[in-house]
C-alpha cells in the first residue's frame, strides 16, 4: 500500500505539450462567446436549469435517476422540505450555488491555493451529504457509516475500488497539502485550468473520503472553473463525462497506471495516460460549451420554438396559439420585456393577449413576480428546456 506522499509527483510535467495547451487557450473566449449570447435574466434561468442538470448527470454517473423535472420542483420547495427529501440530488440541489455565491462573496479573500485546500475538499463533501439519512450513508459490506468532510485517516479506513486501492489512509491529509502546495501555485491562467483538470484525476485516486468521492470531485472541479471564470453553470461539465461515462471511466483507470518504461514521464504513476486523461477533459469542456453555442444560435432556437408551439401535447392541451412563440422567442432574446410590449409581439386583441399570457405563464413558459407586475421574464421548466435545449437530459444505460 502506498504510503509516500511524494507519489504522486511531479503535479505537472515541466513543459505541457503543445496541443494542451492550445486546447486551454481555447476555452475562455468560448465561455465569454457563451456568456455573451444571454440577456441577464435568461442567464438567471439557465444558470437555474443548468444546476438541476449538473446534478442530475453527476447523480446518474453513480448509477442513481431522479427525474429532473422532479428535481426541478425540489429545487423550488423551501429548504426544511428538500431536507426532508430521501433523494440524495434533490438534496444537494443548491450546493453548488451555495460555494458559488460563497465564491463571489469573499472574492479578495480567496486564492487559488485556497481551491485546491484540504479545507474546502472537507467542506464540499460535508455540504454533499449533511442531510443524507443514515440508511444512505451506511457504507458498502460493513456495518461503520460515512461521516460527511472526515478524510480518511485511520488504520481501518482503507479503501479499494475495483482495480484502483487507494493510498494509506494516513497519507490523505499530507497528498492533499501537496496537492495544494503544487497545483494552487500556478500564475498562468492556462496552467490553472490544467491543472484544475488534472486535479480532477488526483483527488480521485486518492480518494479522500470512505464514499461520495466522485460527487465530490465532479462539484470541486466546477467551482474550479468558477474561478477561473469560465463560466461553468453555463455548460454542464458532468453531462460531458456522462455522455461519455465508459471513457471517463477508461481514462481515469489508465491514468492509475504505474509509469511505462523511461520515457514515460519522471514520476511513479504514467505522465503519457495523465496527459491523455487531460486532453479527454479539456475536450468534455469544449464540447459542452460547444452544445450550448449551438443551442442558443437564435435562428435554430426560433425554429425549435416555433415546432415545439405547433406540435407539443402540453401546448395544445393548454391551447396556446402557434403565433406566440414568436413573442415567446422575443422574450428569451431580450431576458426582460414590460408586460405591454409582450402582448403586443402576440399580436392579438387585448382580451385574448391577456388571456394568452395567462396560459403561458400557467405552463410555465412566461414568468411574472405578481398578477401585475410591470414586466415579465423567461422561464425554463424541464419539459420546455428539453425542447429547445435538444437532448439535455438523457439517460443512459
Amino acid at each position: 500500500m502506498i504510503s509516500d506522499k511524494n507519489y504522486l509527483l511531479p503535479a505537472l510535467p515541466g513543459e505541457l505539450p503543445v496541443d494542451i495547451l492550445e486546447k486551454a487557450s481555447l476555452l475562455p473566449a468560448k465561455a465569454a462567446f457563451l456568456d455573451g449570447r444571454l440577456a441577464p435574466a435568461t442567464r438567471a434561468r439557465l444558470v437555474s436549469l443548468l444546476e438541476v442538470t449538473n446534478t442530475y448527470y453527476s447523480n446518474l454517473i453513480e448509477g442513481q435517476y431522479s427525474a429532473p423535472a422532479d428535481m426541478q420542483r425540489a429545487q423550488a420547495a423551501p429548504k426544511r422540505e428538500r431536507k426532508q427529501l430521501n433523494d440524495l440530488a434533490m438534496q444537494q440541489l443548491g450546493v453548488q450555488t451555495s460555494f458559488e455565491r460563497i465564491l463571489r462573496r469573499w472574492d479578495e479573500d480567496i486564492t487559488w491555493s485556497t481551491m485546491f485546500s484540504p479545507w474546502l475538499v472537507k467542506q464540499v463533501h460535508k455540504a454533499l451529504f449533511k442531510h443524507a439519512p443514515a440508511e444512505q450513508l451506511k457504507l458498502h459490506d460493513s456495518e461503520r457509516y460515512l461521516v460527511p468532510g472526515k478524510l480518511r485517516a485511520e488504520p481501518d479506513e482503507q479503501v479499494e475500488v475495483g482495480q484502483h486501492l487507494a493510498p494509506d489512509a494516513q497519507v490523505v491529509h499530507p497528498m492533499l497539502e501537496l496537492l495544494q502546495q503544487f497545483m494552487g501555485g500556478y500564475k498562468d491562467p492556462r496552467t490553472r485550468l490544467i491543472a484544475a483538470l488534472a486535479y480532477h484525476h488526483r483527488l480521485a485516486w486518492v480518494h479522500p473520503f470512505m464514499d461520495g468521492n466522485g460527487r465530490l470531485v465532479r462539484l470541486m472541479t466546477h467551482l474550479q472553473l468558477v474561478y477561473l471564470d469560465l463560466r461553468p453553470n453555463l455548460w454542464s461539465l458532468s453531462r460531458g463525462l456522462a455522455r461519455r461515462q465508459t471513457d471517463y471511466y477508461a481514462m481515469m483507470a489508465n491514468a492509475d497506471r504505474p509509469r511505462e518504461g523511461d520515457l514515460d514521464g519522471r514520476g511513479q504513476l504514467s505522465l503519457k495516460h495523465y496527459l491523455d486523461f487531460i486532453r479527454f477533459m479539456l475536450d468534455v469542456c469544449l464540447d459542452q460549451i460547444d452544445y450550448m453555442s449551438e443551442a442558443l444560435d437564435p435562428a435554430r432556437m426560433r425554429q425549435r420554438i416555433e415546432r415545439l408551439f405547433k406540435y407539443h401535447e402540453r401546448i395544445n392541451a393548454a391551447k396556446i396559439r402557434p403565433g406566440s412563440a414568436a413573442a415567446v422567442h422575443a422574450l428569451l432574446s431580450m431576458g426582460t420585456m414590460p408586460r405591454a410590449t409582450f402582448k403586443t409581439f402576440l399580436g392579438l386583441s387585448e382580451r385574448l393577449a391577456i388571456d394568452e399570457l395567462k396560459r403561458l405563464i400557467e405552463l410555465g413558459v412566461v414568468l411574472s413576480p405578481t398578477p401585475k407586475s410591470r414586466n415579465v421574464e423567461p422561464g425554463l421548466p424541464v419539459w420546455f428546456a428539453q425542447e429547445i435545449f435538444p437532448d439535455l437530459h438523457r439517460r443512459f444505460t
